[in-house]
């Protein structure tokens, strides 16, 4: 490993055993880059027995609107489930990510297969989380102040008191939580787009915030959150407005 880096052999290998053994990364594997593909083969197939089976005439007819039905709702459906897999897929490397955070990593997966074909590449990034955990920090806070934010829908995160039953009820509070559980949200999301090259800036007019190279976490899920739909959530446009804030030192972000 680089030089600098804190993570031992053992943590590593911790790491790695949470990920491989959590059910959300094995669906995903199995089934992510397959899922649509079987249901067209199964659709094709159906489609040359239906027309093969010498029906003919309004019957022929029947059946082949009724195959198009079946078949828009099946890829819908497919590509529902897709979208499932990606989220608890993202949500298990939150998991992972929360053990490698104060070692100041970040781990993505990057599926560089073709069709159905899988090729999972897990990305290894260093990047300093503290300044963008600081700066979701000054924005949640910010909008917390305001009575119709709605800013809890619209972050996708547990943040809920934690309440401890006995003899006496204790409440804990996870204010501090917050931009810590944000960033871990959407971290495995920021990190794919970073190693596809998506989120560069160098040889533009806009700079990273705390990334010399690309946009940094925090500039990424401040733009991912105002672009929701608005059907998830209240109106989105007035989220996280704080204006930029330079950084004397900003820190690079290295792919490993």
């Amino acid at each position: 490993m680089a030089q600098g880096l804190t993570l031992t052999v053992e943590e590593y290998v911790q790491a790695m055993e949470l990920l491989v053994n959590d059910v959300r990364f094995s669906l995903y594997n199995v089934c992510y880059k397959r899922v649509l593909v079987c249901w067209i083969t199964i659709a094709f197939v159906a489609l040359l027995g239906l027309l093969f089976s010498g029906l003919t005439g309004l019957a022929l007819f029947g059946l082949g609107v009724g195959w198009l039905v079946l078949n828009a709702g099946a890829i819908f459906l497919s590509m529902y489930a897709k979208y499932r897999l990606q989220r608890g897929l993202e949500k298990c490397l939150a998991q992972v990510n929360k053990q490698l955070l104060r070692h100041k990593l970040v781990l993505a997966l990057d599926d560089r297969g073709k069709i159905s074909c899988h090729k999972v590449t897990l990305c290894f990034i260093y990047m300093d989380s503290a300044p963008c955990i600081a700066h979701l920090q000054s924005s949640i806070d910010q909008q917390e102040r305001e009575p119709s934010s709605g800013w809890e829908r619209r972050m996708d995160i547990s943040a809920g008191d934690i309440v401890i039953q006995g003899s006496r009820t204790t409440r804990l509070s996870r204010k501090q939580e917050r931009s810590s559980l944000l960033y871990l949200r959407y971290a495995s999301r920021w990190g794919r787009d970073r190693v596809r090259g998506r989120l560069d800036v160098a040889g533009t007019t806009r700079g990273g915030r705390h990334c010399v190279t690309s946009a940094c976490p925090c500039q990424f899920i401040e733009e991912h959150l105002m672009c929701k739909p608005p059907g998830k959530s209240a109106p989105l446009r007035s989220f996280l407005t704080l204006p930029e804030q330079p950084t004397d030192i900003p820190t690079v972000c290295r792919q490993q």
